[in-house]
């Protein structure tokens, strides 16, 4: 047996009016946001996780603590699962604004995600995240853990992990509340609640389960 490790994206976020939080504080989940990371907790419920990371932003750590709940396991923050610092340029934008003040480098990153720079560029992301994994593979070996992250972040382990270019970064589609397996066999396909358990059961056999699932 190997490490199995579930990468959740964050709920959905309350932002009313529509800015781009990036690396900002204070922006914690909608209703739908806790819904989603209930969602995720019922599935991962029973499922013997050892280990439950998250980035330190609030809807990093508010999804996390919904899941620990469920599975009794204690949060514990880790940076390298922070949104991606390029981002951060933009932070308190709205996307009005993002189209004058933030116009070029946006569509550096549309255009050639692989090619930017400022902030973090998408290697040093990866780099990043790969780093938090192979420490949760040393310390929590044959076993199941968990790390709730980002959209970005995500894609960029996933584009790494199955050697793909950076220009397919657009193509992972990660929704909020959603998970993908990380390892092992790294799959960008995004797990709903019955797929989680699916997934888990069959990574890990003999994982106990609580009877409502």
């Amino acid at each position: 047996m190997t490490t199995t490790i579930l990468g959740v994206r964050h709920g959905e976020v309350h932002n009313p009016d529509g800015v781009i939080y990036a690396g900002l504080s204070g922006f914690g989940l909608s209703g739908d946001g806790r819904r989603q990371a209930a969602e995720v907790a019922d599935a991962l419920r029973g499922a013997n996780v050892i280990a439950l990371y998250a980035s330190p932003l609030d809807r990093g750590i508010e999804t996390a603590r919904i899941i620990s709940e469920a599975i009794g396991v204690e949060v514990i923050p880790d940076s390298r699962l922070e949104e991606w610092g390029h981002w951060h340029q933009w932070a308190g934008m709205t996307w009005e604004e993002l189209r004058t003040k933030g116009r070029d480098a946006w569509e550096m990153y549309i255009s050639d995600p692989g090619s930017v720079t400022s902030g973090e560029s998408l290697a040093q992301l990866a780099d990043r995240v790969e780093a938090w994994m192979k420490d949760v593979e040393r310390d929590h070996p044959d076993s199941l853990a968990v790390g709730v992250s980002h959209l970005e972040p995500l894609r960029a382990i996933l584009l790494r992990s199955l050697e793909r270019p950076a220009g397919d970064l657009f193509g992972i589609e990660i929704g909020p509340g959603a998970a993908v397996r990380l390892a092992p066999e790294p799959d960008p396909t995004p797990l709903e609640a019955a797929s989680i358990r699916r997934m888990v059961d069959a990574s890990i056999p003999g994982t106990p389960r609580s009877p409502s699932l």
